[in-house]
């Protein structure tokens, strides 16, 4: 099989990691280890450089992206796979997982809504959070035959297993395990591993719905701002 890139591009909470990693393991399985080079960029410069890149394939993890990147994307024509959440859910996650302010967390989600859409409009592969695809094995093997990757069901289960909920939380809690050369610091208050990019505080309580646990008119505030997408995806309002 000649050198493919993969962009896997989701908003932040939507199990982005998942696919990411589902679709990394997949290859890995099927290529070997040394055949594929994966990394998160949501800009050029940070791209694996080209000499590492080289004769191997490439999957990229990416959320909101940028002119430089999507333009080289969009002349390379890479297989996407996309993932989306209620982007409403999705502010509330990260606000609740990263102890950061609702507001800075819908900026975030904004920008990553944004490239979303567009990227919608090209029919990628597109998964939903809330079909809980990130609980089976059938989203896997979906991936394997869009991959066009023959591989046997005990391998594709041996990989889903190992990004289960609870195989991810218990991974999340034991970054500082791990060789030093794969934990990087983000923030000043949390681990992650530059391998699977999963980070200290990943898991939340997987809840959808949760947007309507929040003050009426915060509410109200979300809606109006994410409403676009909620239209393009078929969110309730």
């Amino acid at each position: 099989m000649p050198p493919r890139l993969v962009a896997t591009i989701g908003l932040h909470a939507s199990a982005s990691t998942w696919v990411f990693n589902v679709v990394r393991e997949l290859m890995i399985a099927r290529l070997g280890v040394s055949a594929v080079v994966a990394a998160y960029a949501e800009d050029l410069s940070e791209l694996p450089d080209a000499s590492s890149r080289e004769g191997r394939h490439l999957v990229i993890k990416s959320h909101h992206g940028s002119p430089g990147l999507d333009e080289w994307l969009a002349a390379e024509q890479p297989l996407m796979v996309l993932s989306v959440r209620d982007p409403r859910d999705a502010c509330l996650s990260m606000a609740q997982r990263f102890k950061a302010p609702l507001d800075r967390t819908a900026q975030w989600i904004s920008a990553d809504c944004d490239r979303l859409e567009r990227l919608a409009q090209q029919n990628h592969a597109l998964l939903r959070f809330e079909d809980r695809f990130f609980a089976g094995g059938a989203a896997a093997e979906g991936l394997a035959r869009l991959l066009g990757l023959s591989l046997a069901n005990e391998t594709i289960e041996a990989i889903t297993e190992r990004y289960t909920t609870e195989a991810v939380r218990s991974f999340a809690q034991k970054l500082a395990e791990l060789p030093p050369d794969r934990v990087a610091m983000v923030g000043a208050s949390h681990l992650m591993d530059r391998t699977t990019q999963i980070h200290g505080p990943h898991i939340g309580d997987s809840r959808s719905g949760k947007w309507r646990d929040l003050p009426s008119p915060t509410q109200a505030e979300l809606t109006r701002r994410f409403a676009p997408f909620l239209d393009r995806f078929g969110y309730q309002h």
